[in-house]
């Protein structure tokens, strides 16, 4: 509840004082001038039709986000996602849900490419595909988000938010080192439920991401992190230690990204451990020509829960793939397109769907 509280407060103040131009469009304000504040927002609606028994379902979100040069090196970014679900029944017709969730609400000091300091609600980092892609479907090359990049409210297992302060900056060389390092309230009985790092009670949470993207290696990048906190649930407390390692290589029209997480959930004092993991590859090539707006991709998507992890008990195994095209209508348009399969754990048969989605910026 308190989340949607501060979502809607957020919309206020962004509706208020932002503009209707978009952030990479809008100059920096003049110095001596007031600050220049910026809205966007990304859309998209997602429609599934299953190729063998089932119903057609659709989904779809809005994205809002507003930023402002708030004079000098310091600058400020609020994010909103409202988003459509289906919320079907053996005794029920179909129906939809909305689900409206503050996703990052925050300050930033940004006095050179050494540092950038931010505080508030951010990303943890923990999954470097929501550090890349994290505004919209609209960004990113595929329909699905893979597993372990799932929000926390949409049955993902992985910690992508907390509240807290997040470090990060470039060393100067041309092994192209980049290093992160963040502070933040650890998760609460909820997943969906980000805790306040000074909330009595709450345990801090410790994020450590470093990478390299050499100047001899153009377009590849590979890195870890690791992620450190405890939970502390009604009766029992749990140790957190996720680690996560990544990969990618974009040049040109080649596009390759692959992530290796793994989650250990144990029990403080207690002999229970819980080991969860999950991986991707995205593999995608934009041609040359006439034929550019088109990127074909393929996406392979795997995610496996500890047996018996209470916490995780909404978050399902998946093993699937995806195989489409993505077609930059325009700069603001895109439409895709796709043939998904995947294992159903209960019962364990495979399900294949075809799915489009149509995605704007504005």
């Amino acid at each position: 509840m308190n989340r949607r509280i501060g979502a809607a407060l957020a919309i206020i103040v962004s509706l208020t004082f932002a503009t209707s131009s978009r952030a990479d469009d809008a100059p920096p304000p003049a110095s001596g001038h007031f600050p220049a504040f910026r809205l966007g927002a990304f859309a998209d609606i997602v429609l599934s039709h299953p190729t063998g028994q089932g119903k057609d379902h659709q989904t779809g979100e809005v994205d809002l986000y507003a930023s402002s040069q708030l004079g000098g090196d310091w600058s400020f970014l609020g994010e909103v996602l409202v988003k459509s679900t289906p919320n079907s029944g053996s005794d029920r017709p179909l129906t939809h849900r909305f689900e409206l969730n503050l996703e990052r609400f925050y300050a930033t000091f940004n006095p050179s490419d050494r540092l950038r300091l931010e505080i508030g609600q951010i990303h943890t980092g923990i999954i470097q595909w929501n550090e890349r892609e994290h505004r919209s479907l609209f960004l990113q090359t595929p329909i699905d988000v893979p597993a372990i990049a799932r929000r926390e409210s949409q049955h993902g297992a992985w910690p992508l938010h907390f509240d807290g302060a997040w470090a990060s900056g470039r060393v100067p060389g041309s092994l192209g080192a980049e290093y992160g390092v963040g502070l933040g309230g650890a998760r609460g009985t909820e997943r969906d439920d980000i805790q306040p790092l000074l909330r009595r009670g709450i345990s801090p949470a410790g994020l450590v991401v470093v990478s390299v993207a050499p100047d001899v290696l153009t377009g590849f990048q590979a890195g870890a992190s690791g992620y450190a906190g405890r939970i502390r649930l009604r009766g029992e407390t749990l140790r957190e230690l996720d680690a996560t390692l990544f990969s990618s290589f974009v040049r040109g029209g080649v596009e390759f990204r692959g992530e290796l997480a793994r989650m250990v959930h144990s029990d403080v004092g207690g002999p229970n451990e819980f080991v969860t993991h999950g991986w991707y590859l995205l593999g995608s090539y934009r041609p040359h020509g006439r034929w550019k707006p088109l990127r074909p991709y393929v996406l392979l998507d795997h995610q496996t829960v500890a047996p018996g992890e209470q916490y995780l008990s909404d978050v399902q195994n998946l093993n699937a793939w995806s195989a489409g095209v993505r077609w930059d209508i325009s700069p603001r348009l895109v439409f895709k397109s796709e043939f998904r399969s995947q294992l159903v754990p209960e019962p364990r048969t495979a399900r294949h769907l075809v799915r489009v989605e149509l995605a704007i910026a504005f």
